[in-house]
């Protein structure tokens, strides 16, 4: 007998261990690009670098937030928030990474590829409520969010 719901709590995201000066490290990344911009007389661009640096730095200081993932008849439900079956094209379990992840191809989503981390469930038990709904079909991550894992966002 296949379950009709599962549920689990997750972090947003895995937090990294930063070096204390990262937050200036960036800074002074932007910074710099900041200033060859305003020196070339690109000034939209410049002060682009400005506001993509601070908020890189807020978004690393900032904790994850905890997720409630909720599978059931009607869909995928997280933090509340449904959605339902007709929006989900596809599924993938990733099974290959240090933590293995939910992908959901969501259409008319802003963010159209949603990646979930798998705690304290296993990917049989979260691939047989999904099955019966929407079809499994292979997907990986772009190599972009892979790359700025590896560099500690």
């Amino acid at each position: 007998m296949q379950p009709d719901s599962i549920t689990w709590t997750t972090l947003e995201f895995e937090p990294q261990e930063r070096h204390r000066d990262w937050n200036w490290y960036a800074g002074l990344v932007a910074a710099i690009v900041a200033v060859l911009a305003f020196f070339y007389g690109d000034m939209f661009f410049g002060i682009f670098a400005i506001i993509a640096g601070i908020t890189v730095i807020i978004y690393a200081v900032l904790p994850p937030k905890h997720l409630t993932i909720l599978i059931n008849a009607d869909g995928v439900s997280i933090n509340q928030e449904l959605i339902p079956y007709a929006s989900i094209k596809q599924f993938w379990l990733d099974e290959t990474g240090k933590h293995d992840k939910l992908l959901l191809l969501v259409k008319g989503s802003f963010v159209p590829l949603m990646a979930l981390p798998l705690q304290g469930v296993t990917a049989e038990s979260v691939r047989a409520v999904l099955k019966p709904h929407t079809p499994e079909v292979a997907m990986r991550e772009s190599r972009t969010i892979k790359i700025f894992e590896q560099l500690g966002f």
